[in-house]
């Protein structure tokens, strides 16, 4: 033992990071560790995989090169674990290889936000490497005179192995087939660390890359079994009720459902988003959920379009964008009845890789922020503030030939929720936390320039012949600051199916002259494009969706979520707890056959989740043709700089 430890430097490096590691783990990261065990794996994951990184660093013969070396690998972990810290503060998620590698195109389009998620108390995470480094230098000499045999030192590096191998197989008790059926990336980090989810991370993004190189027509036939088994009828008096309308999405910002006909000291927060939900011209929804993953506004996007989940780890509009087939709304409008197509954003157009992805979505026209007036008085770090952006926004949405469906990506209410003077008429809700404050007013602005775009139509008449599709595409306020809230919610504390709950965000199909109603069922943003074309008159079962319209006689009363997690009226599976719906009340023994149903519902979703992520990560729609005559988009030919220009 005094030779496999004789190496004081090494074991301070490996001390330092494992001391850091284990501190944010309990003071950043809500990892959901039950019992000793867990607490004992949660122990032991930081040091296998800095044990092995370090030890081999410090096999280089030359002194100088090999304090370089660490110096440069450990600020390079260092700055890993914080990345995550930064991004599960505001995600309450961990940064995968898919969104590292893709941090372009999402970078771009934001300045200020991260600064809003730094805390005082930050500087802790980087006094282990001022240490490190002033050990290094200090004695670095000393090491080097009482050097031990290559074959001694080599004993760390194995030790170091033989607790990876201990680490994953004692996981795997605790937790069977972790590496293989883990939709939660939590459960990665929890049993084995962030370094070692890193690189898994990383493995499984080669390994997916070669699936789609290899894949073929016939892998199409899985999903068309499942997209078959599942669909719902769509044969009532809602279908074509709404045939050759425009069609208006607006994607709602961070807002969440909670906010709908919520008072705080008797002023509504969001009055015309009420007026809409409670229109009797409105179908109306208390139970859509946002199911996003880490591509966020991105995802919701993407399920809202395609009627496919984003992806288990990224962006699929950063990654798979500009590359895969897709069979999105614009081109089923197109295709089916003739529609023209546009998306309006006041932010760049490579932010999310927009002005990619819509392309092969099939969207005539993409107005970014390049085609308005844009100053540091009317926007934010995320682009356009919504009065001018809707406000500008007319003069070309009016040019376009109808039928149009068009699409409006607002920003005002964005964390970290920046509040202007001129725009708050909201009351401050005096919470400890100044982001919740500040979503209150950013929210009631966002639903004051919503009333002003719909003042604008009417004005133009373009407001009767047109349904609005209104969607919040995910939340608004981060787990980590659910406690501030909860006393606006009228609760104490909150509960895991609490936290889900607040996972719910609107969804408001508003038609003139067309009866809604108010819809209860459990449904997902992965829905809304069935319910549409079912509105349209277009018979989506030729389609590859996994959604289904929600407006059938027996909708299918399911969310998914891109964890794995399952809501039904009946239950709510929440990681490896059962909630009854009803009631939010934690179930402590199911009947044999409510577990049948419980295990029936995990099965779908994840089936459901797997045959997405083979869709997309495969490219699987090139292969598949809905129709003789549906034409996927020519991206070569889409051109939005020449199509924009005909647009004064």
């Amino acid at each position: 033992m005094k030779k496999l430890f004789s190496n004081q430097l090494l074991l301070l490096t490996v001390f330092a990071f494992w001391l850091k590691t284990e501190l944010v783990y309990f003071v950043e990261f809500n990892l959901g560790v039950e019992g000793a065990f867990q607490i004992f794996l949660l122990l032991i994951n930081p040091i296998a995989t800095a044990l092995i990184i370090f030890s081999l660093i410090f096999l280089i013969p030359n002194r100088k090169l090999r304090t370089l070396v660490t110096i440069v690998v450990y600020f390079a972990l260092s700055m890993l674990l914080y990345a995550n810290v930064l991004y599960y503060r505001e995600f309450s998620d961990f940064l995968s290889v898919n969104l590292m590698t893709n941090v372009g195109n999402v970078s771009e389009g934001l300045n200020g936000s991260t600064f809003a998620l730094l805390k005082w108390h930050d500087i802790l995470y980087w006094v282990d490497f001022a240490v490190v480094i002033f050990a290094l230098l200090k004695f670095g000499k000393t090491y080097e005179k009482k050097r031990r045999p290559f074959k001694f030192q080599l004993l760390p590096v194995i030790l170091g192995v033989g607790m990876l191998l201990l680490n994953i197989s004692l996981a795997e008790i605790d937790r069977p087939q972790l590496l293989t059926r883990t939709f939660d990336q939590r459960y990665l980090v929890k049993y084995l660390g962030v370094n070692t989810f890193t690189a898994y991370d990383g493995l499984k993004l080669v390994k997916t890359q070669q699936k789609r190189v290899q894949a073929d027509s016939s892998d199409t036939a899985e999903a068309e079994n499942f997209v078959n088994a599942n669909r719902t009828a769509t044969d009532n008096e809602y279908f074509g009720i709404a045939k050759k309308r425009n069609v208006v999405y607006l994607h709602l910002e961070s807002i969440q459902q909670f906010l709908i006909n919520y008072k705080l000291d008797g002023e509504e927060v969001t009055p015309f988003l009420n007026e809409l939900y409670n229109s009797e011209n409105s179908f109306s929804f208390s139970n859509f959920y946002h199911q996003t993953g880490q591509g966020k506004s991105s995802d919701a996007e993407n399920l809202i379009e395609n009627s496919l989940f984003g992806l288990p780890q990224g962006s699929a509009f950063s990654t798979y964008g500009g590359t895969n087939a897709f069979q999105a709304g614009p081109a089923i409008l197109k295709n089916e009845q003739g529609y023209t197509s546009a998306a309006f954003h006041g932010n760049i157009g490579s932010f999310w890789n927009r002005n990619n992805a819509y392309k092969r979505f099939g969207y005539d026209y993409f107005f970014d922020s390049s085609y308005y007036d844009v100053s540091k008085e009317n926007s934010t770090d995320y682009g356009l503030k919504d009065k001018p952006f809707f406000e500008q926004s007319m003069r070309m949405l009016k040019q376009l030939p109808q039928p149009f469906q068009t699409k409006f990506i607002t920003v005002s209410n964005h964390f970290p929720y920046p509040v202007f003077k001129e725009d708050v008429t909201f009351a401050n809700p005096g919470t400890k936390d100044e982001t919740i404050n500040n979503y209150f007013s950013t929210a009631h602005y966002a639903d004051a320039a919503i009333k002003d775009f719909f003042d604008a139509l009417k004005k133009e008449g373009l407001y009767e012949n047109t349904i609005f599709v209104l969607y919040g595409d995910h939340y608004g306020i981060s787990k980590s600051r659910l406690k501030n809230l909860a006393p606006l919610l009228g609760k104490e504390e909150l509960t895991a199916f609490d936290k889900a709950q607040l996972q719910r965000v609107p969804f408001i199909i508003h038609a003139p002259g067309i009866k809604g109603k108010e819809i209860t069922t459990q449904a997902g943003q992965i829905d809304v494009q069935p319910t549409i074309q079912h509105l349209l008159g277009i018979d989506g079962s030729k389609y590859l969706q996994l959604g289904n319209s929600l407006l059938s006689d027996k909708p299918k009363d399911t969310v998914v979520f891109r964890n794995g997690d399952v809501i039904t009226s009946e239950f709510a599976q929440l990681g490896s707890k059962v909630y009854r719906t009803k009631t939010g009340e934690l179930v402590e023994e199911l009947s044999p056959e409510e577990e049948e149903r419980v295990t029936e519902r995990k099965h779908y979703a994840e089936t459901a989740l797997r045959i997405s992520d083979d869709i997309m990560q495969r490219d699987l729609l090139r292969f598949y043709e809905p129709s003789e005559d549906f034409k996927l988009p020519t991206v070569s030919k889409i051109d939005y700089k020449l199509s924009n220009s005909d647009i004064k």
